[in-house]
């Protein structure tokens, strides 16, 4: 019995798919809850009496009791039931006539049970009554002649002896059903031993042999083919007899019918197979899932230790920058002077370009589409890419004359190129060639192409490295999927370039066979032409004032105070957000606070709420090294770091503008 109820507690749940199950056996008059396997706890190990739970009701009638909602069955303790997570629950009766036991599944929630999973329960439980009588049966077996009698009827036990010295075979009429005859059939030894499947009769006569011969039981399983030809399972169990002298005389024992006990097993088998595969499939996927999340991790630190040095770098360029642009704009020095100046400038330029990249790359940035020059973006590019590739990798470029201008965001399709590129490249250990190539395209509403009708500019990225496989291609663009070792790759390449191309209503495009390379297509919006869309005004009108600057860095503050008083206003400063309080309180009216975003205490954001709410007369404008200022109005002006004095003065018009509007409109 207590076999049945482990196997029962460790199969019956995964049957039904319940939250929970118990099995129950009938001690007398009541109800022993002997196991359970669930969620939460339930009744094990307690005793209730048989007209007083669930399962004693299903045992005294006979018959599966399913209840959707327990709160609503008079047949339910409510008091017992109370203190656990049942809502819903099937009771199945185990035994027949007299039910010996019971098997309960529980669910969480209010339910209809599902009928298939009451039949596989009711199955269940059929085979652990075979089990049970089964196991009792035999017990009785062993305890007295009269109880084996009844265990032989009431078992479906056949009966059989064989005289060993003529090889008579005596059998009962359940023995020769087991054996697949009729009660009253004749049924020779030489039948019995045909009988026995082909790869069971080694095993068969090395069981007989040895049970004869060492005076053990003869106790073997093994496979029949009755006359109709199917296939059954039988158990024989038996002793050899022998006279005075230690002549073998006879065989006798029982036969048991166990094919249902078989084919239970075979599916307990199948069932812990698929479990184990399961368990297997959702370990791999927990450890995927784990790596991915580690590698999102280590992209994410990348990306804060990235951004912050690129913080760092735009403090340290602004003070180069704004000096320089200064001294080229006064013409300080003669022609060599002006030109050594002039050179610097470009090479901060670059510096500032190469920043913003790095500010890209660490997602500081958000993406701010607007007309772009794709020629010159890509031209711009190539020699970073050139490098990336290295010598082994031929790079051509491949840029219609004629090419129009995309609706996009700079950095994130320069970000989104050089993704590229750096695949391309691994993906060419050997060498080879690759090509950029741009050009204008109309897609119509029945062209077969990754986008909606329109017109767009094409970025095309092709190599002739090793390709991709078709379940590759398949996942190209996935997230966090990647074909590199552990380590070499975040999987996020692809799937980021797919996200912008969503974002900014384009499409990508991903073409490649094993050994013939692989393209990948960036397909962005076309623009008109850029002079409308992203020339600035000529001319700027400033209005001069005073102005409270703000930053913790000495130098940038003194290179920005420069900028703003060779531009007629009055300059205030002050090292902190606490300290630009106490200016503005003791030394104020104050037309415009210029502060810088990244400082100890209170930001620049904090400030500007705070300047916001005391002073809403008071023009802000937010200097940083980011890009995104988190926590401030989308309309607030912002000023990048580095910048030279005609961005400040294109902000400050900006700002003047405003302040005129508003000024208009009260």
């Amino acid at each position: 019995m207590d076999q049945v109820v482990g196997v029962l507690r460790e199969t019956a749940r995964e049957v039904v798919g319940s939250d929970g199950i118990t099995v129950v056996v009938r001690e007398a008059d009541q109800c022993f809850y002997a196991a359970e396997d669930s969620d939460g706890p339930l009744f094990k190990g307690m005793r209730f009496p048989l007209d007083a739970c669930v399962s004693g009701w299903a045992i005294t009638h006979r018959e599966t009791v399913a209840i959707t909602d327990i709160r609503l069955d008079d047949r339910v303790p409510q008091e017992a039931y109370s203190q656990t997570f049942v809502r819903s629950m099937v009771m199945v009766p185990v035994g027949s006539p007299e039910p010996v036991a019971a098997i309960g599944a529980y669910w969480t929630d209010v339910r209809e049970a599902d009928q298939s999973a009451i039949e596989r329960l009711e199955a269940l439980g059929r085979s652990a009554a075979i089990a049970i009588e089964n196991a009792r049966l035999l017990s009785s077996v062993q305890e007295s002649d009269r109880l084996r009698a009844m265990a032989v009827t009431a078992g479906r036990m056949g009966v059989w002896s064989l005289d060993l010295r003529t090889e008579v075979l005596t059998t009962s009429a359940t023995c020769r059903i087991n054996f697949g005859r009729e009660p009253d059939a004749d049924f020779p030894y030489q039948a019995l031993r045909a009988a026995v499947h082909p790869g069971d009769q080694e095993r068969v006569g090395e069981a007989i042999a040895r049970s004869i011969g060492q005076r053990v039981d003869y106790d073997v399983e093994y496979r029949l083919i009755t006359p109709a030809g199917a296939e059954r399972w039988i158990l024989i169990r038996a002793q050899p007899t022998y006279d005075a002298d230690g002549t073998p005389l006879t065989l006798a024992g029982v036969s048991i019918d166990v094919t249902e006990r078989k084919a239970m097993e075979a599916a307990l088998r199948d069932m812990t197979e698929t479990l184990e595969r399961r368990v297997a499939e959702r370990t791999a996927e927990l450890e995927h899932t784990q790596e991915a999340l580690r590698q999102s991790q280590k992209l994410e630190a990348m990306g804060q230790l990235t951004g912050g040095v690129a913080h760092d770098f735009n403090n340290l360029l602004t003070p180069i920058l704004g000096s320089l642009d200064l001294l080229h704009r006064r013409k300080i020095g003669g022609e060599r002077e002006q030109r050594l100046i002039e050179g610097a400038l470009q090479s901060a330029d670059r510096a500032k370009t190469l920043v913003q990249r790095l500010l890209a790359f660490a997602r500081r940035q958000p993406i701010s589409p607007t007309a772009v020059d794709i020629t010159a973006l890509l031209i711009d590019l190539s020699p970073l890419i050139g490098s990336t590739l290295g010598p082994q990798v031929a790079f051509k470029l491949d840029i219609a004359e004629d090419l129009g201008s995309a609706i996009a965001d700079q950095n994130q399709v320069e970000m989104a190129i050089l993704n590229l590129a750096v695949n391309a490249h691994d993906a060419m250990p050997e060498g080879g060639k690759l090509v950029l190539a741009a050009a204008n395209v109309s897609v119509g509403a029945d062209d077969a192409a990754p986008v909606s009708a329109g017109r767009y500019v094409r970025i095309s990225v092709a190599d002739d490295g090793v390709g991709m496989s078709e379940e590759t291609l398949r996942r190209a663009i996935e997230p966090f999927y990647s074909t590199k070792g552990v380590g070499q790759g975040t999987g996020l390449g692809l799937s980021m370039v797919h996200g912008l191309a969503m974002q900014l209503s384009g499409g990508l495009a991903v073409f490649s066979s094993p050994g013939q390379g692989t393209t990948i297509e960036l397909w962005l919006p076309w623009a008109e032409a850029i002079g409308e869309a992203a020339a600035a005004p000529k001319h700027h009108e400033i209005q001069p004032g005073r102005v409270l600057l703000v930053d913790d860095e000495d130098v940038v503050r003194a290179s920005t105070a420069d900028m703003l008083s060779d531009l007629g206003f009055d300059v205030l400063e002050a090292r902190s957000g606490e300290e630009a309080l106490d200016v503005i309180a003791t030394k104020g009216p104050i037309d415009l606070l210029i502060t810088d975003h990244m400082m100890p205490g209170i930001t620049g954001a904090d400030l500007a709420r705070i300047v916001q709410h005391r002073h809403p007369n008071m023009g802000i404008l937010i200097a940083s090294g980011y890009a995104d200022v988190v926590g401030l109005p989308p309309d607030l002006p912002r000023l990048e770091k580095p910048f030279r004095q005609s961005d400040l003065i294109a902000k400050l018009a900006a700002q003047s503008m405003g302040r005129l509007q508003a000024e208009a409109v009260s």
